[in-house]
């Protein structure tokens, strides 16, 4: 019997808000902030902040600083660069096993092959989708990098699962909203409808637990103090890479395995476009 889902505490609502303040750029890395101040500025009760603050120094986001309060962790261009590629790493994977999934709804029950690497989660290390989604041009190896992964015959069921129609919904409607906050010059809007693509993405095609390592590593690149290059508006660049939203989810219908590999690789680079 399904059971509706419990309302959010507030520690998860603090938490939440913090996250879209550190994704915008609305704090500051060179600042140090107490639970009390971040309170105040951000306008939520005292307690949820000091507990969401405490849950993003466990995930290595911000760092707590005796007797003065938490700031962010620094983030290089090459942490950046590591965590682009680990999120690609688990992207390419779920896209695959969504496109796998549909088209397991729509045969007549044949099983796929359990050794094919689009179905395994674990393209090879030469997959260009892999291999080549960063200046650093080496792909780790999928097994280690998402170990949810590593056994077909647990991580991805012979059958489409029973709910990939709602779920591909779902992921429209993220993909829709995204495009409407982007296009509204809601740029908060934007990366919170954003993650929660993202989000459902790695959800449905690897497990929660690639999600959650996703998007831990998604708030701590911090995107939204990422200056973008070639003097591109960031306005500009958030609309087409909302718009890419939707086409990953087309091409995740029409089973398109390689376009959307390439395409949500694209995507994940969202500060590394020269051009809106």
């Amino acid at each position: 019997m399904d059971r509706p889902a419990a309302p959010p505490s507030l520690r998860e609502h603090a938490l939440a808000i913090i996250r879209d303040a550190i994704a915008t750029g609305e704090l500051d890395e060179e600042r140090i902030y107490s639970a009390a101040g971040l309170a105040k500025q951000l306008g939520i009760s005292l307690s949820p902040v000091r507990e969401a603050m405490m849950a993003l120094v466990t995930e290595g986001t911000v760092e707590a600083v005796p007797n003065r309060g938490f700031r962010l962790v620094p983030v290089t261009e090459a942490d950046l660069e590591e965590i682009i590629r680990i999120r690609v790493l688990l992207a390419v994977p779920a896209v695959r096993e969504l496109c796998r999934q549909l088209r397991s709804a729509g045969s007549d029950g044949g099983t796929p092959d359990a050794g094919d690497p689009e179905i395994a989660g674990t393209p090879e290390a030469g997959d260009p989708e892999i291999a080549g989604t960063g200046p650093a041009g080496e792909a780790a190896d999928p097994d280690t990098a998402h170990p949810d992964t590593a056994h077909p015959d647990t991580a991805h069921p012979d059958t489409a699962h029973p709910d990939i129609g709602d779920r591909m919904r779902q992921l429209r409607e993220h993909a829709e909203a995204t495009v409407a906050a982007a296009e509204a010059g809601d740029i908060v809007g934007f990366y919170t409808h954003d993650r929660r693509f993202h989000e459902s993405l790695l959800a449905f095609g690897l497990g929660s637990r690639a999600a959650e390592i996703s998007l831990r590593l998604r708030d701590q690149s911090r995107i939204g103090g990422q200056a973008p290059v070639g003097g591109v508006a960031v306005e500009d660049i958030a609309v087409t890479s909302a718009k890419e939203l939707i086409d990953i989810v087309d091409l995740i219908e029409t089973g398109a395995d390689d376009e959307v590999a390439e395409l949500v690789t694209r995507n994940l680079y969202f500060f590394r476009r020269t051009e809106a």
